[in-house]
């Protein structure tokens, strides 16, 4: 609610006149208008620009108790009031809003935003939006909540799909895995066995044919990610083992490197991430994507970069995380893979 010296204030602008030729279309001010007398007028203006949806929505809601149904007022061919769809709209906001608790700071606007959330959660959204306004001397465009109410509500529904999972792994049993990394030992052949096996995986770890690869049931969970690496010339195959595992592709991110590889056709200096989804898993809030390509340094024979890790626990933080074909473990990823110790 405002305090003391906003309501002198206000009082003090309602006392402004505006002389000059005022209609409902234009206003001609007076040729010896003054300074001052124009900025109290931009005031008052400004005031009533962002108190009159409140004022409509309160006389609506007003007439709601005392009149009943209004609709038939509010339509006639005779009146000159505020639409029906203008006056429930602002009247939804201040139902939903006690005049105790609506915000000096931020806009009608800032309140519709939030209106549709729960009692607490609104406040809490709109104590954010006030905090962030006496902080940078400005509230938060309607937009930018907008944003922030996204955010939340993908960080909720992400947090939930975790505990779900993670109740389906106490009720089974055994674990399933909403977050799945897998790096397969594809089985790539060169074109001469007799000059290109020198570059062959198999001469770094234990390959494994493209229907061996498929025939793989991996502990998904009913809502899972999948991230599965790929190189250029295997992306055929990636894609027809994604789909084997019966996730769907929806995009993939490239990791560039900085020396470039090996290749018939190109020398190869990426890889890709493709990402396919199982049942529903949240994207990312708006705001909060990530590039899709990202620069890392090479290692061992396919050895893949750490931040990728970091990019999958920004993404899904509440997930329980399998790593296929690990070659190490990691704190908060259950590992498999026969270079992991056990």
């Amino acid at each position: 609610m405002p305090d003391g010296s906003t309501v002198d204030r206000w009082k003090a602008l309602q006392e402004v006149r505006f002389r000059g030729n005022l209609t409902e279309t234009s206003w001609e001010p007076p040729d010896d208008m003054s300074l001052e007398e124009w900025l109290a007028a931009g005031e008052v203006l400004g005031k009533f620009e962002r108190s009159v949806q409140w004022w409509l929505g309160d006389w609506w809601v007003y007439g709601e108790h005392r009149y009943g149904d209004r609709t038939a007022i509010v339509t006639a061919p005779e009146w000159v009031g505020p639409s029906l769809k203008t006056c429930k709209n602002v009247g939804s906001v201040c139902r939903a809003f006690e005049r105790s608790r609506r915000r000096d700071l931020l806009s009608f606007s800032h309140h519709a935003e939030v209106a549709g959330l729960d009692a607490a959660d609104a406040d809490a959204k709109l104590d954010q939006a006030v905090a962030i306004a006496i902080e940078r001397g400005k509230p938060p465009s309607t937009n930018d909540l907008r944003q922030i109410i996204k955010r939340d509500r993908r960080a909720t529904r992400e947090k939930d799909l975790g505990a779900m999972t993670e109740e389906a792994n106490r009720t089974l049993g055994s674990a399933v895995y909403s977050v799945i990394l897998a790096d397969p030992p594809w089985r790539y052949q060169p074109w001469s066995r007799e000059s290109g096996m020198d570059r062959s995986a198999d001469n770094h770890y234990p390959t494994m044919d493209l229907e061996d690869i498929c025939e793989l049931d991996p502990p998904a969970a009913a809502n899972c990610a999948l991230f599965l690496w790929a190189t250029s010339p295997m992306l055929r195959e990636a894609l027809r083992v994604m789909e084997s595992w019966g996730f769907e592709y929806r995009t993939h991110m490239v990791w560039t490197k900085p020396t470039p590889g090996t290749g018939y056709w190109f020398r190869n200096a990426h890889e890709l991430l493709l990402l396919g989804i199982k049942g529903e898993m949240p994207a990312p809030a708006p705001g909060m994507q990530r590039l899709s390509w990202f620069q890392a340094n090479r290692g061992r024979h396919s050895e893949k970069p750490d931040c990728v890790y970091t990019i999958i626990e920004q993404m899904f933080p509440s997930q329980p995380k399998l790593e296929m074909f690990a070659r190490k473990t990691r704190d908060g990823w259950a590992n498999f893979g026969n270079e992991v110790a056990g």
